[in-house]
């Protein structure tokens, strides 16, 4: 039997918590419904939609990642690539 790849943050048991890409490429938080360990792939329910959404994903698939991204990013402490961060840290005086 083959084993799920070591991903940091991503736990590939049933029941897990992660984010899943949708073909619309919108993000969303997800859950692992079943693992196909001949295929080498996981089959994740989106929360909140329709379990004929669930959709199944290779497990080193781009499109998982882990859950704790989204409230990282909110909370400031994880930036998106996209925005810039500051690496200014000089002291500023105003006279």
């Amino acid at each position: 039997m083959k084993n799920p790849p070591e991903r940091s943050g991503i736990d590939f048991r049933v029941g897990a918590q992660l984010e899943a890409r949708d073909r619309q490429k919108n993000w969303y938080s997800a859950t692992i419904e079943t693992i196909d360990y001949d295929q080498e792939r996981v089959l994740v329910h989106y929360k909140q939609w329709s379990r004929r959404h669930n959709e199944w994903f290779h497990w080193s698939s781009p499109y998982l990642r882990p859950l704790e991204r989204v409230s990282l990013r909110r909370r400031g402490v994880n930036p998106p690539a996209s925005q810039p961060v500051c690496q200014d840290t000089r002291v500023h005086h105003l006279d």
